[in-house]
């Protein structure tokens, strides 16, 4: 019998070399944590005002999450090359805006530019490989993409703080448009395009929204979309708050919260390489699940240790056991996503990325505005987690 999935299965079935490829589904933490360190230094350079500087950060985000609602629909219409192509090059070219900025406006409207394009060929590297897998082999890449993705937001601040000890903070955008330039030449030779044409919908608006109405109106596809944006918004929680919770609160130094980041970030290093060992043992919606659980359950820790006054040591710990249990739910839930969504990838890929990137965002004001505090990050944390643990037990109880 022909399925949607053997129907839409490309003529080629390699993919694009695995470390370029991680790298341009992973841009953002590049484009955002590594010029976080000269936001001071571009506000007085430009004469103009902190707010007005972040307000560049918030432009890159925006466009980054509606960028892949855009771009995925299209590039079931088209072709997932094409995106890569003009994705990469209007990276780099944007990247130079930025570095060129005369002013802060320039600056907000080039870091628009970016993180669209940014998110045009993120999307279509995502859709690439649930062009030419499935199952198994298809978590253990995401799960490579999740692990070297996850060195991102640790490497990026010090490749900055780097920059900024040998130069201006326009060398850093001159960086990332060098960095943009390589990806295109990458991809000019080694990223063939993995949708044959008979699988490609049509061009337009119209189809692009029919595109998304076909896979919004299945239900368990909508329920793994709601698990990604509920948890996403619970761990965007830690990433926005735990600074404040660690250095104000705690008393920490940035060098010694430094050191709790990577920690963090090394826990789930490690979980997404375990998932790629065990996804064949377990079904991909058990990995999820646990992870959720776990994810959960370290949240609690949070909001208990918090509450309790145990101390910075049991929040610490309680954390890298979120980012230790989001190395299964990272890649577990593209993998559910996508396969549920197999109709059209590119569309499945947008609405997952764009979604979760977006919505979770909430997760940034919502803890600062109960307090910023250990016991406020550990409340939104458990609370939104929990839920996509419930949507997710809803999730399973149904056939695909």
């Amino acid at each position: 019998m022909t399925t949607a999935r053997t129907r839409n299965r490309p003529l080629r079935t390699t993919l694009p070399p695995i470390v370029p490829l991680a790298l341009i589904v992973g841009v953002s933490p590049f484009a955002t944590d590594m010029y976080i360190p000269a936001l001071p230094a571009i506000a007085r350079d430009l004469g103009s005002t902190p707010s007005a500087v972040q307000l560049s950060l918030t432009a890159f985000l925006v466009a980054f999450a509606v960028g892949q609602l855009l771009a995925g629909p299209v590039s079931d219409g088209i072709g997932r090359r094409p995106l890569m192509l003009g994705g990469t090059a209007l990276f780099a070219l944007a990247s130079l805006g930025c570095a060129l900025a005369p002013d802060v406006g320039m600056l907000v409207a080039a870091r628009v530019v970016q993180g669209l394009a940014g998110a045009a060929a993120a999307v279509a590297g995502r859709a690439m490989v649930s062009d030419v897998t499935e199952g198994p082999r298809m978590a253990k890449v995401f799960g490579t993409l999740a692990a070297i993705n996850a060195i991102g937001p640790v490497v990026a601040p010090l490749a900055g703080g780097a920059v900024l000890l040998v130069g201006t903070w326009r060398v850093m955008f001159v960086v990332l448009a060098v960095l943009g330039a390589v990806f295109f030449a990458l991809v000019v030779p080694f990223f063939h395009e993995t949708l044959r044409p008979a699988a490609r919908g049509g061009i337009g608006l119209g189809a692009n929204w029919q595109r998304i109405r076909q896979l919004v109106a299945i239900p368990r596809f909508r329920a793994y979309l709601l698990t990604g944006v509920l948890s996403t918004i619970g761990f965007f929680a830690y990433i926005a708050t735990s600074s404040f919770v660690f250095q104000t609160q705690f008393g920490f130094s940035e060098q010694l919260y430094t050191i709790v980041f990577a920690t963090n970030a090394t826990m789930m290093i490690i979980t997404t390489l375990v998932i790629r060992r065990v996804v064949g043992r377990f079904s991909e919606d058990a990995l999820l699940t646990a992870g959720l659980l776990v994810g959960t359950i370290g949240a609690a820790g949070v909001f208990v240790s918090a509450l309790l006054g145990l101390g910075p040591v049991a929040v610490w710990v309680s954390l890298a056991v979120v980012t230790g249990a989001w190395g299964f739910v990272l890649p577990a839930a593209m993998t559910r996503t996508q396969h549920v969504g197999a109709a059209h990838p590119g569309t499945a890929a947008a609405l997952q990325g764009g979604l979760s990137f977006g919505l979770g965002g909430l997760g940034t004001p919502l803890a600062g505005l109960l307090g910023g505090t250990a016991i406020a990050m550990g409340s939104v944390m458990v609370v939104l987690m929990g839920a996509a643990v419930v949507v997710q037990a809803l999730a399973t109880r149904r056939a695909d």
